[in-house]
């Protein structure tokens, strides 16, 4: 077999496994129902990165059929899942609940909350 097509075999066999981590269910989970009724929906976050690389060394010279130069290659990959929050449904309304390191994300989701707090009180006097 070609070494070409022996290569780019591996790196689509590889590409159809990294994407196979990447289904449905991982990004969103299944749904879990509490005793109360409410519905959970975990969400997570994933970050796939592939590289390759490769080259040919070797003297400048022509190359005749069957001849190869040495050849150098290699191969990365990073995959970061991260539970990214929960989607949760109590029959009355449905939330958002982020999880993230980041304290300003948490205050714009507590500023969020805060107006929607005094936006039902401004409409109930």
């Amino acid at each position: 077999m070609d070494e070409k097509k022996k290569i780019d075999g591996i790196m689509e066999k590889t590409a159809q496994r990294l994407t196979s981590l990447v289904d449905v269910n991982t990004v969103i989970g299944k749904p879990v129902v509490t005793a109360s009724g409410a519905q959970i929906v975990p969400f997570t976050k994933i970050t796939l990165g592939y590289l390759s690389g490769g080259g040919e060394y070797g003297e400048v010279k022509k190359i005749e059929d069957g001849e190869c130069l040495p050849f150098s290659g290699g191969a990365g990959t990073v995959v970061n899942i991260k539970p990214a929050g929960f989607l949760i449904d109590d029959g009355k309304q449905c939330r958002l609940v982020r999880v993230t390191d980041d304290p300003l994300d948490g205050l714009v989701e507590k500023a969020g909350a805060l107006l929607e707090r005094l936006s039902r009180r401004d409409d109930h006097a």
